[in-house]
């Protein structure tokens, strides 16, 4: 019987980060374990056509000053910050305002500012009164932003995102995922457009060359005992170990769990029903990411735009160029859109490009004389975790169940949260901070 030993199953930036914070508590006897031929997970780029597409569009930023010491220095001089240029687009009006929608209402028709200022001040007032006790996302938005703010663009690009009415979703996710500027603020945006960006990505970095995969890739650099190419396809309990599609068997002592949680009943026999049942209940849903090269540079000055009306099928576009110039050839330009897909609203593969491309004309994004040179598509599932009022308490029950036989989960999928890189690596952090004062 070989040696026990700590294990990392899936090789993102949290099972990274784990692997790095265990060398650096000098611990000696563990191994991590990437089924891909590379690490990152979801924070890798792709090469094609001459052109870099993240896998989903990404930025990196954070108010973690531990996580964004050791992003800037595995970075090193590939790191670059910039100052957001985002913006939502109005069919209906066609124009653009800037993001966050709430702290920048002006320039949109007046009868619109108005209900957004009136609905503001009487959700204010119900807020004075202890009337806001919010059960689920859409009364959190209604008793914060009021009817107005709510109506004209949170609820609809809600539906859009998360594929799923607010109502049936809890909002413990938001914290800084929503922007909530004082009232004074909103006020302000209103009345004149010369206001000061808000928000945690209001100075966001990306790297100069490379996309975002430098990140994880200097990360993984930095990790000995990285196995790729290994898929592990059984966790045994109660014995404890894990086995790989090679056949090879490695006990394990302490194992960190970076895959998505939905998966622990196709992986360990055996599962108790209520645990089953938790993992069965959690939703997801996921991304149709649609890349296009385009043969003319410079299509827009934006980074990225979101879209809320029902006429386009993509909720967020970016303009890659625009985060770096190294991930276009000269003289091009490139578009990355994501639609959001899931049980209740299916993917249509077929007319995905297509829509695609009807939408991006009727947002005067290109024109009909532009050439579209590349099309590149990748699907991502899961994407992002669909925060239901039944989430806290499934993954309550299968963590607490994972962790009777020394087994902890991190990052995304693993901890089943909303996470941005920088929580992913402080997740894989935090498991091993658990694990390192739990040793005898």
């Amino acid at each position: 019987m070989r040696e026990r030993q700590d294990v990392i199953l899936g090789g993102g930036l949290a099972g990274l980060s784990a692997a790095y914070h265990l060398q650096l508590a000098g611990e000696q006897h563990w191994q991590i374990y990437e089924r891909e031929a590379r690490v990152g997970g979801l924070a890798r780029t792709v090469d094609v056509g001459g052109y870099r597409f993240d896998y989903g569009p990404h930025i990196l930023f954070t108010i973690d000053k531990e996580m964004e010491e050791l992003i800037r220095d595995l970075l090193g001089d590939n790191f670059h910050a910039q100052e957001r240029r985002a913006y939502i687009y109005h069919r209906a009006h066609d124009l653009y305002t800037q993001f966050p929608f709430q702290a920048h209402l002006f320039g949109l028709p007046i009868p619109i500012v108005r209900e957004c200022l009136v609905g503001l001040t009487r959700a204010v007032e119900a807020q004075a009164r202890g009337d806001f006790n919010p059960g689920n996302y859409e009364e959190w938005m209604r008793g914060f932003f009021g009817d107005g703010i709510a109506d004209h663009l949170m609820i609809p690009y809600a539906k859009k995102i998360w594929t799923v009415e607010p109502s049936t979703m809890d909002f413990s996710w938001i914290g800084r995922r929503v922007p909530t500027p004082d009232i004074e603020r909103i006020i302000h945006g209103a009345l004149t457009g010369e206001v000061d960006q808000v928000g945690a990505t209001a100075l966001f970095w990306y790297t100069k060359q490379g996309g975002i995969e430098p990140l994880p890739r200097a990360l993984g650099n930095r990790v000995s005992g990285l196995n790729l190419d290994r898929t592990a396809v059984r966790i045994e309990l109660p014995t404890k170990q894990v086995v790989f599609e090679d056949g090879e068997v490695v006990p394990f002592d302490q194992l960190i769990y970076t895959l998505p949680l939905p998966f622990v009943p196709h992986l360990i026999p055996g599962v108790p029903p209520e645990v089953k049942r938790a993992c069965e209940g959690l939703r997801y849903q996921g991304i149709y990411c649609v890349n296009l090269g385009i043969d003319r540079e410079a299509i827009s000055d934006k980074h990225w735009i979101y879209f809320y009306e029902d006429e386009f099928p993509f909720h967020r576009l970016s303009i890659p160029a625009n985060f770096s110039p190294d991930t276009v050839p000269a003289g091009k330009s490139a578009i990355s859109t994501e639609v959001a897909f899931s049980d209740v609203r299916p993917l249509d593969r077929d007319a995905a490009v297509e829509k695609t491309v009807e939408g991006l004309l009727a947002a005067r994004l290109i024109t009909s004389d532009d050439t579209i040179s590349f099309v590149h598509t990748e699907e991502i599932l899961p994407a992002y975790v669909i925060y239901d009022l039944a989430h806290a308490a499934n993954v309550a029950t299968i963590r607490e169940w994972l962790l009777q036989y020394g087994i902890r989960t991190a990052g995304r999928f693993g901890e089943w949260q909303y996470f941005n890189m920088d929580h992913s690596m402080r997740s894989g952090k935090r498991a091993v901070d658990e694990i390192v004062a739990a040793r005898p």
